[in-house]
């Protein structure tokens, strides 16, 4: 700063050193005006460290300095003196190397306290006389060069949180000039700052902690105090302080508590404390879940994804600044199979579920922020070890009865503190996890060829007919055939375990007054052999089938330095390295005796071996770099910076190298199965992949945006901002040349997103808020990996169903070694449309905050949400459907009714015959919310928050689970390119949400006996409860027989997309309410002065209310089409109701794999 004001004011440059320990003054040097004075040398520990100083000129040649220097290192323990010491002053003029040296003497009073917070809060006033033989000019610049330029004490880490605000005096005006402070003893924290010309102060980059304390200080008024001040990764603490009169022989002291009340935020936000998170009760110790705490918040789908405001993904998952989002998925880091960082490593975390700022973006959902813990000037630490088995486990509903033997290990460490005290800390963190949880595989919901107890039924109860026909194959064929389904495809356990090992550390090196650096990294080591299936129970054969081994394998590193520049501005520079592995190899212990071709019989798939394994899906890799600056000028808080990334995904999967199998019936697998002598080919269709594995996608993203916080006056803030991104999409390297769709993948040139937001404080107990802005999403590569793959020459599937083709085909259960020489179906393709581009949402919200008592908050919003531009897809290649009307039946088998629907049976070019998907930029989807928030700060031993939402969420029939983020190879409409048809309720659409979480921590007696204290008091009881509706279902149609020249038995209509019932609304089959009570119980055993125990004990799902999820095997099935051999449908391909309609035949999985009770117990000692 000095630097900056002197070519402005004069042709001089004034540098202020700091003083020399242990010298004299030379002898012709002048004090206080007297003459030939002896020096009197400094101690040696002493420093002028003040960052506020103030001026006055004395005379021409004399001025007198006033500051007050904090460090209580150097302060004399129970003492009040003067001690004059030694300062120097260099004056050197522009464009002279000479130097000339003047000197002058302080003196300082001086106070210690024991209490480290008092030391900090005290004020200190140094004075001296400086006598100096220059002009009054020289002089008056040397005042403001230091007033301005001092030596800031700013031992900070690379943090989000601030604290700022705009003093004013009784009267309502602004206060110029006035001296802040901002201390926190625990992390070496020291601030000083003054007011400016509108009153305002900003401390940005301050590490997320309790423990601040604000001092301001002004001539002619009281002081203004503020202490226990907790600031909240991405949260400004925005104080308003009142400076009253006082005269020059009294000196009052004003003391307050931090506002509860946010005066300045302008988004929808909730800050997860570290409290809670070590507090409440938590499922697994992944500390994510606790987003679910927050309103406008929601499950998407049952695989533990997260929904902000009805948007299916596209959300940014932050640590400590840095992006650790998986670009592929657009998911958090390690996806939904494991947590990526330990809950101890875990300071707090920020959910921004609506119009966040300038600086957040690649989102159009929400953004979750999480901060991790550093160390301080104490030791601190933790020692844990959770522990359950089945003993505490509820059987499952769905597992039949059965109650498979799981246990869970999970331990660690963490320990943090400080290598040198105010300058160098460090944090490290350490944990495993050891789990077993068996699958229960059954096929008793979905089977025609085995009953209830999994046994063999000789009759098909839907046609009537003999399971395995003998006409057709012998005896022993068909009784050594039934003995293999029932070895893959009945009630039994398939062994599963899951590994998992942690590390975390972090250093933070404050290297001068001026410059903090901060170095982390993270270590994630994933392994689950057969833990592709992560639910308890499940049917169809896909514990066996359709399951693999999975391994997770994540690496970050970040590297941060904040520069204070200037005591008004601040930057920060970060680095971040982001490293997700998943590779999910093949399972040796499924391989069946068939080998490693899939197979589906009679209906019944996934008796065979997975066919998507091995894959490698993917290996990301990103390189961040980003800097923000931050500057406070006059009543402008104002945020610039910019963000760029490469972000590299290497994939390598061919889902089906190993051919697919499908037989119609029973006795034609019999008869290939059993030796396959006679080299007969009796399945009916046969499809294999073939082509290159890997392919491999390079996205390179660029970011910078501008955010101002205008005070416009105390009361009003307007938050206005403006982002600009752009994603250099990477173009494929082989196209297919008869699609010229294939060659190029098109983008946008100018995402430019702007904000605003409002804060308009009635008084210091209300606050009314609102703000609106755009919001775009990243480029998920997963979508951009298909248009590479599926161009119909990087990969091509063949597939063999007519009897020329079968006749060519390979033996059961051989693949083929190279492509077939004789023509095929061609292969599908999937293209983007030439307007394809990336999503983005418009938010919008109003809010009111008050606080109802002197702990508590309440705060009401409406929040609005647009998604614009989500992919959509449709056949290019198929022609205007015929009609086929469709009886109607009830379980008596009576005609109810009739569905006259289109059927798509031609080809637009019948030279072609196959699908040609175009991905269209073209969905909708649409939220409005009243969102309900009380927030209650530890008082009268609670503490507490309370977050209901009643919203109503409406698209396009995309589905949850993020597909319209990722893209559907298949139509998602049920008649093709009409979308807006599908416009009704969302499948994540949740119309009532309430959780309240509470944390009880009650003193029983005040008993004057130690042992009474000791047994009754410290328990704490906390509590997460859920109330909820169900997420609705889309009634679908299961096709078994497909109208003559139909393109595909994937829909009633031949089409190959949407299978709902096209006849019924999009989502609306409620499958029950979702109640939900996890709760902790903890007592504290103080064991020595620093050492504490907690023996603790947690159930989660207490009363073990089942929690209907989806969709399940048949949940949502309405109707089967078949084709009717009696009855008046005769002939006729009709529509079956089937039973198990809306019937609770599956639970939500995350993250146990069941909605059954569980519960486990834990020590953990403190210190």
């Amino acid at each position: 700063m000095l630097k900056m004001l002197a070519p402005v004011l004069t042709r001089r440059t004034v540098k202020a050193e700091p003083p020399r320990a242990a010298r004299a003054a030379p002898r012709h040097a002048t004090a206080g005006g007297g003459r030939n004075r002896p020096w009197i040398p400094a101690p040696a520990d002493t420093a002028l460290t003040a960052t506020a100083c103030k001026c006055i000129l004395t005379g021409s040649r004399r001025m007198r300095l006033e500051t007050w220097p904090v460090k209580p290192t150097q302060l004399q323990k129970k003492s009040r003196r003067r001690t004059p010491f030694e300062a120097k002053i260099t004056v050197l003029p522009l464009g002279s190397r000479s130097l000339s040296r003047y000197t002058a003497r302080l003196s300082s009073s001086r106070i210690q306290t024991d209490d480290p917070a008092r030391a900090l809060s005290a004020r200190f006033r140094c004075k001296f006389t400086l006598r100096i033989h220059m002009t009054s000019k020289i002089a008056k610049l040397f005042c403001l060069a230091a007033t301005a330029g001092f030596t800031l004490w700013a031992q900070n880490t690379a943090g989000v949180g601030s604290i700022s605000g705009t003093v004013q005096d009784a009267a309502g005006g602004v206060v110029p000039g006035a001296k802040v402070v901002v201390d926190n003893a625990l992390k070496g924290i020291h601030r000083e700052m003054v007011t400016s010309g509108s009153g305002v102060f900003s401390a940005p980059s301050l590490v997320p902690a309790a423990g601040y304390a604000v001092t301001i200080a002004k001539d002619g008024f009281a002081t203004y105090s503020v202490s226990n001040i907790e600031v909240f990764v991405g949260q400004t603490v925005n104080l308003a302080p009142v400076l009253t009169v006082s005269s020059a022989a009294s000196r009052v002291e004003v003391t307050a508590e931090a506002p509860i009340v946010e005066s300045t935020k302008t988004d929808v936000s909730q800050v997860v404390t570290s409290q809670q998170i070590m507090d409440l009760p938590i499922n697994g110790r992944r500390v994510d879940s606790f987003v679910l705490l927050t309103p406008g918040v929601t499950t998407d789908g049952s695989f533990g994804l997260i929904s902000f405001r009805g948007n299916p993904g596209g959300n940014t998952f932050l640590t400590d600044g840095n992006d650790t989002t998986n670009q592929f998925y657009d998911e958090n880091a390690g996806r939904t199979r494991t947590t990526n960082i330990s809950q101890d490593a875990v300071q707090e975390f920020q959910v921004v579920s609506s119009n966040f700022l300038a600086e957040y973006g690649r989102a159009s959902g929400g953004v979750v922020n999480t901060v991790t813990r550093s160390g301080s000037n104490t030791v601190h630490g933790t020692a844990y070890w959770f522990f359950r088995n089945r003993t505490l486990n509820a059987t499952d509903i769905t597992a039949h009865g059965v109650n498979p033997p799981e246990w869970r290990h999970q331990a660690g460490a963490s320990i943090g503190g400080p290598i040198k005290p105010n300058k160098l800390f460090y944090f490290f963190n350490g944990e495993l996890q050891r789990r077993n949880f068996p699958i229960v595989s059954s096929n008793l919901t979905n089977s025609s060829i085995f009953d209830a107890n999994g046994n063999y039924v000789p009759v098909n109860p839907s046609t009537k007919k003999a399971n395995c026909d003998a006409t057709v194959a012998t005896s022993a064929q068909c009784q050594a055939a039934i003995t293999y389904l029932q070895g893959r495809d009945r009630l039994q356990l398939v062994p599963r375990t899951a590994d998992t090992n942690l590390l975390f550390g972090k250093i933070d090196y404050h290297l001068n007054d001026n410059n903090t650096l901060s170095f982390s990294a993270n270590y994630l080591d994933f392994r689950s052999p057969n833990g592709i299936q992560t639910q308890l129970s499940l049917t169809n054969g896909d514990a066996v089938g359709n399951n693999a081994d999975t391994n997770v394998f994540n690496r970050t590193a970040r590297a941060a330095w904040t520069s204070v520049v200037t005591p008004a501005a601040v930057n920060e520079l970060r680095f971040g390295y982001f490293k997700d592995r998943q590779y999910d190899p093949a399972s040796p212990s499924l391989l069946p005796s068939t080998g490693l071709a899939s197979l589906t019989v009679q209906g019944n798939g996934n008796v065979g071996y997975a066919n998507g394994y091995p894959r490698l899906n993917p290996s990301e890799q990103r390189v961040q770099l980003a800097d923000t600056y931050s500057w406070v000028v006059g009543p402008h808080n104002i945020k610039f910076g910019v963000d760029a990334a490469h972000v590299d995904d290497y994939v390598s999967r061919l889902a089906n190298r190993y051919g697919t199998y499908t037989y119609s019936t029973l006795a034609n697998f019999a008869l290939d199965f059993s030796g396959n002598t006679s080299g007969g080919r009796h399945y009916n269709s046969y499809s294999q992949l073939f082509g290159n594995p890997v392919v491999e996608t390079k996205l390179s993203e660029f970011a910078v945006f501008v955010q101002d916080e205008w005070h416009v006056t105390p009361k009003l803030t307007f938050s206005p901002g403006l982002r600009y991104e752009h994603t250099w999409i990477p173009q494929p390297q082989i196209s297919n040349p008869a699609f010229p769709q294939t060659a190029h993948i098109p983008g946008t040139d100018l995402d430019l997103a702007p904000r605003a937001g409002m804060a308009y404080a009635f008084n210091e107990k209300t606050v009314f808020r609102g703000g609106f802005g755009l919001f775009f999403n990243r480029y998920t590569s997963s979508t951009i990996e298909n248009f590479f793959l599926t161009n119909g020459v990087y990969q091509s599937s063949y597939f063999f169903s007519t009897p020329a083709q079968l006749a060519s085909g390979p033996l059961f259960p051989r693949a083929l070694s190279a492509p077939p020489s004789f023509s095929v179906a061609p292969p599908s393709i999937f293209a983007p449309s030439s307007t394809f581009r990336n999503p983005y949402s418009e938010q919008a919200d109003i809010a009111i905050e008050r606080q109802i008592s002197k702990n508590t908050s309440l705060t009401v919003s409406y929040v609005f949400s647009r998604g614009l531009h989500l992919l959509q897809t449709q056949d290019l290649n198929a022609a205007a459907p015929s009609s086929y009307t469709f009886p109607i039946l009830d379980s008596t088998g009576s005609i109810v009714g009739h569905y006259a629907s289109p059927i798509y049976t031609a080809r637009v070019d019948p030279s072609y015959k196959a699908s040609i998907y175009q991905a269209d930029s073209a969905g909708n989807s649409y939220y409005n919310g009243l969102l309900v928030q009380v927030t209650r700060r530890y008082s009268n031993w609670l503490q507490g928050n309370l977050a209901y939402t009643y919203s109503h969420a409406i698209d396009d029939n995309q589905g949850g689970g993020g597909n319209t983020l990722f893209g559907s190879t298949f139509p998602t409409s049920v008649f093709n390119g009409d979308y807006r048809g599908e416009k009704g309720s969302s499948s994540i659409d949740q119309r009532h949400r309430l959780v309240v979480n509470a944390i009880l921590s009650p003193t029983f007696t005040h008993s004057t006996s130690a042992s009474a204290r000791y047994l009754v008091n410290n328990w704490q009881l906390a509590v997460v409860s859920l109330a909820a509706s169900s997420q609705p279902l889309a009634p679908t149609i299961r096709v078994q027989d497909r109208v003559t020249g139909a393109l595909s038995t994937f829909s009633l209509n031949g089409l190959g997309g949407s299978g709902r019932v096209p006849f019924e609304s999009t989502s609306f089959l409620d499958i029950g309410q979702i109640y939900r009570t996890d709760a902790r119980l903890a007592k504290l055993l103080p064991i020595a002065e620093r050492f504490k125990l907690y023996l603790q004990f947690e159930a989660f799902n207490v009363f073990n209310h089942p929690i209907p999820g989806g969709p399940g095997p048949r949940v949502a099935q309405q109707y089967t089409a078949i084709k009717q051999t009696s009855g008046p449908a005769s002939g006729l391909i009709a529509l079956v109701p089937n039973p198990s309609y809306g019937a609770l035949l599956q639970t939500q999985a995350p993250p146990d794999g069941t909605t059954a009770r569980r519960a486990q117990a834990s020590l953990r000692i403190v210190f």
